[in-house]
């Protein structure tokens, strides 16, 4: 009996000890990065490496700052970020319910035509989406970083399988209360699915405000760039600052951490509840 207590608590510390060291390898790359915005450029290559500079340069921000309009960017990730933010929400969520709740003709066929579609890497539809934002003329504006970001099929099946989950006999009392599907879906269901919404909204959030390849390809003027172009425009054909470089992706990861930590409950809730643990 005392050996399987031991057994136990030496697994127990083993464990712990692994989640840790996982947990200390995850977060390495962020701490690198935090302390190297810090240094000077040649720090970054002494061997062997050290995590604490030897003075503090916030001279690096300040250059950083001053190297380009990063009130520009901020204001059109930020801009972008909301309008996505919002007009996923609404439409993953309308979709969700008609897929979910109400009964039309090849309502089936058409989830597991969208659950197909999931499949498809983004690079596929890369060259057409370009192509036909050309054609509208919405190439390095607001438009062409907006629009084609509305879709979320992922958040669409999370809403799905949420709504699902929610008792039927909610909708038949309102129905007999006179409400129409518009008051059913924004009064009833709606609120009902704070956990999901909130799970989605944070990884819109998230993926918005870290997309870099599409704003690249669809934005030419420095006017337009967001923040994550801004970043790697510290570039050039003969010298890179790495220092500043570090800086500037330290201010860009601040609004994402913020939003991870203030929504982490929500996440893990909606996680759960969609997957089907609470049920």
């Amino acid at each position: 009996m005392r050996d399987n207590k031991i057994m136990t608590i030496i697994t127990r510390i083993v464990i712990m000890a692994l989640l840790i060291l996982l947990g200390l390898s995850t977060l390495l790359p962020y701490i690198l990065m935090i302390s190297f915005s810090f240094m000077a450029e040649f720090e970054m290559y002494r061997l062997p490496p050290k995590l604490i500079p030897d003075v503090l340069r916030l001279e690096n921000y300040v250059e950083m700052w001053k190297s380009q309009p990063w009130g520009r960017y901020i204001f059109n990730t930020l801009f972008v970020t909301i309008c996505v933010l919002i007009g996923q929400i609404i439409l993953v969520a309308m979709g969700g319910y008609a897929l979910s709740r109400l009964h039309f003709p090849g309502r089936d066929f058409m989830f597991k035509l969208f659950i197909t579609f999931m499949l498809l890497p983004g690079v596929v539809t890369l060259i057409p989406g370009f192509i036909i934002l050309h054609s509208l003329d919405w190439v390095d504006t607001y438009w062409a970083m907006i629009v084609p970001a509305l879709g979320n099929i992922w958040g669409m099946f999370l809403m799905r399988q949420y709504m699902l989950s929610l008792p039927s006999s909610i909708e038949d009392a309102a129905r007999i209360d006179g409400a129409s599907t518009w008051q059913i879906f924004w009064r009833i269901i709606m609120p009902l699915c704070k956990p999901v919404i909130a799970t989605v909204g944070t990884f819109t959030f998230l993926g918005t405000w870290r997309s870099f390849f599409w704003p690249l390809i669809v934005t030419r003027s420095k006017e337009m760039r967001v923040i994550e172009v801004g970043v790697a425009m510290f570039s050039s054909q003969y010298t890179t600052n790495y220092p500043a470089q570090m800086a500037a992706a330290a201010l860009s990861s601040i609004p994402m951490i913020l939003i991870y930590v203030i929504a982490q409950k929500w996440i893990v809730q909606g996680i759960r509840l969609t997957s089907g643990f609470d049920k």
